[in-house]
């Protein structure tokens, strides 16, 4: 079983453009997810999935210049970014994580990930409303994504998630995330951002005191 985290990365964002490559404490944006990835147990490789638009070339000389393997697919064709790492990498199951979520913990991707393979699911996502957002993990079989291509789709997980009948899915929930399940911890605004650095600097970068510091 090789499980391989696709990390889905661009500058493009509406709200914060560039954000991925903002500085947060002492690395990057995109690579704390990244070393979360790669921190984890159940994971066998970690790789950038970067939008092909030439804004983000400097994504690529990034993650050249800080060893991160990555693939170039279309900029809004995210299912193909997706299915683009799992053809080059022999991946048998994908952890979708996005880059502007740095303090998705190593141990909920383990969770995530070892809930997948314990099920008969196709799909087990902890996004839910009992968590926190900012610490999402999709593990998702290639053959549903492949499926999904199939019906034209070109978001990975967005006709699951609004039309679960029939997709076999696991909606998982930590309940020892329920108390800060209020709090924010991605990265969509300047706000966000702020709000990240502050908490970092208050309480460091365990990410469960992250949320805490930011529900209070």
């Amino acid at each position: 079983m090789h499980v391989v985290a696709s990390v889905q990365a661009r500058l493009g964002s509406t709200r914060l453009p560039g954000k991925v490559l903002f500085h947060l404490g002492d690395r990057r944006l995109l690579q704390w997810p990244i070393d979360r990835a790669k921190a984890s147990e159940t994971v066998d490789e970690t790789v950038a999935a970067i939008g092909n638009q030439s804004e983000n070339d400097a994504v690529r000389e990034y993650c050249k210049r800080a060893g991160i393997d990555y693939i170039v697919g279309p900029e809004n064709n995210l299912l193909t970014r997706h299915l683009t790492v799992i053809d080059q990498t022999d991946c048998d199951l994908l952890v979708r994580i996005t880059a502007d979520c740095p303090f998705v913990p190593s141990e909920e991707i383990d969770r995530v990930v070892k809930e997948h393979l314990s099920n008969d699911s196709r799909y087990t996502t902890n996004v839910v409303d009992e968590m926190p957002i900012g610490i999402g993990v999709d593990a998702i079989d290639p053959s549903l994504l492949a499926e999904f291509k199939s019906l034209g789709e070109t978001h990975p997980v967005k006709r699951a998630r609004t039309n679960p009948e029939g997709w076999d899915i696991a909606w998982s929930k930590n309940t020892s995330w329920s108390a800060v399940s209020d709090a924010h911890i991605a990265v969509d605004t300047p706000r966000d951002y702020w709000s990240l650095v502050d908490a970092l600097d208050a309480v460091g970068d365990d990410p469960r005191s992250i949320a805490e510091w930011i529900s209070q």
